[in-house]
């Protein structure tokens, strides 16, 4: 596991089950910083992740949304990274597939959840160290 990855997981995932109701989902959604909720089965496996963005776009349909379960709103096709990942990798992956959030996988067992955000400050604090590094090397 990478140190990056190390301090991802050890914040708080927030999960959400799959048959739970658009109420609980709007909350759970409000409660979550990140503003994306995993979705889990009955066994705690990774069914579908679901953002707000999910929940707007629902807001088109002319179903009614108070009656959406997590599994109506949520994206089913997930977009995961093992716990080996660096993160210019997960940015490469966010980049590519037009996502901001990507669940943390050691196998089917979800670690933790990682924003486009972690990745971008991740990446700026390695470029500002090496900038450092170089100047002092210079200076030297």
């Amino acid at each position: 596991m990478t140190p990056f990855i190390k301090t991802i997981v050890q914040q708080a995932c927030p999960t959400i089950g799959v048959d739970c109701k658009f109420l609980d989902v709007a909350n759970a959604l409000t409660e979550a910083d990140s503003g994306t909720l995993i979705v889990v089965d009955s066994v705690e496996s990774v069914v579908g992740i679901l953002s707000e963005r999910d929940v707007v776009r629902h807001l088109a349909i002319p179903k009614s949304i108070e009656d959406c379960t997590a599994r109506d709103l949520m994206t089913a096709t997930v977009i995961s990274a093992d716990q080996d990942v660096a993160s210019s990798g997960l940015m490469k992956l966010m980049v590519q597939n037009n996502i901001r959030h990507v669940p943390i996988m050691d196998g089917d067992k979800l670690l933790g959840i990682v924003s486009i955000t972690d990745v971008i400050k991740r990446l700026l604090d390695k470029q500002l160290t090496e900038t450092e590094l170089m100047k002092d090397f210079i200076n030297s």
